[in-house]
């Protein structure tokens, strides 16, 4: 009786701690993916600023046009016009989306929902994890060190 307790608690405390990442490849044959320099497109200019110093922090630099973009997307359920929404309530207070596109052709997509703000470690999360799936390292000829 004291181990189904125990057990109950656990996966009660578990399941409070959101961690999803909705990830979606389009096309694996891109990766790996060797350069260290990514173009932005986005509608939040807040946002990009901290998506781009995450990135610079794992070694890639911005640049006007490239090869490889980062389309930044987010999305706050205040902004929803939809009233279902407001009456029930969310269980997240908006998500934060970042899409690869090679030539304008989406490759891949990454996308978490948050409750309260969008912190600089939650990017960080994502970028990491994108940097990984798409096996995506700086080349040398961009001028910038490997990790």
């Amino acid at each position: 009786m004291k181990n189904i307790f125990f057990i109950l608690i656990v996966l009660f405390f578990s399941a409070c701690e959101d961690n999803s990442l909705f990830i979606k490849f389009f096309d694996k044959k891109h990766t790996p993916i060797k350069t260290g320099v990514l173009s932005f497109k986005t509608d939040n200019y807040y946002l990009l600023d901290k998506v781009e110093r995450s990135f610079r922090k794992f070694g890639y630099k911005t640049v006007k046009k490239s090869r490889y973009h980062i389309v930044l997307t987010s999305h706050y359920v205040i902004s929803c016009k939809n009233p279902v929404v407001h009456a029930l309530g969310a269980d997240f207070n908006g998500y934060i989306r970042l899409s690869m596109e090679d030539r304008n052709k989406e490759i891949y997509r990454i996308q978490k929902d948050f409750k309260t703000k969008v912190t600089n470690t939650m990017i960080d999360e994502i970028v990491k994890r994108m940097i990984k799936d798409m096996k995506m390292s700086p080349s040398k000829k961009d001028g910038l060190k490997s990790f």
